[in-house]
């Protein structure tokens, strides 16, 4: 079984200078932990994650033990987020994403996302975005292909 079999062809994507706050309105809509940023071209830009978003909204505990005053008023964290959800994606976007082509077998592309505890990977044709798969479509794709020889 190989990537293309189980990865998704219409993958959700975006420009650089989307805000961030237009990612957030889509990976809410879509249900997506993830969106693909691509240039016009359709060349991989980058990823922004949810948990890109999350760390962006919030201290690290290191700032918040030695910044005080955050504790004292959580409200300016909140002020900060007006700010952030303006920004464009590629202030905050992963750019060096690890990638599959369409035709690796899908155990490769599984064991890949183990070794850099990743969810998904973008599948790349070249340099183009062709698609991408997630743990998800690889456990499912597998288990429904056991289940049939059975």
């Amino acid at each position: 079984m190989k990537v293309s079999d189980l990865m998704n062809n219409c993958p959700v994507t975006v420009t650089p200078d989307t805000p961030l706050r237009q990612i957030n309105l889509l990976m809410h809509r879509y249900h997506l932990n993830s969106v693909l940023v691509t240039s016009d071209d359709g060349k991989l830009a980058g990823i922004i994650t949810y948990s890109d978003l999350f760390r962006q909204l919030l201290p690290s505990y290191e700032k918040l033990m030695t910044e005080e005053y955050l504790l004292q008023r959580p409200e300016l964290l909140e002020e900060d987020t007006v700010d952030l959800i303006n920004r464009p994606v590629k202030e905050v976007m992963t750019g060096n994403v690890k990638t599959i082509a369409p035709d690796t077998a899908a155990v490769k592309a599984g064991a890949l996302m183990n070794a850099h505890k990743v969810k998904q990977l973008p599948v790349v044709d070249g340099d183009k975005l062709v698609g991408v798969i997630s743990f998800t479509d690889i456990t499912w794709g597998l288990l429904l292909k056991s289940a049939q020889l059975f």
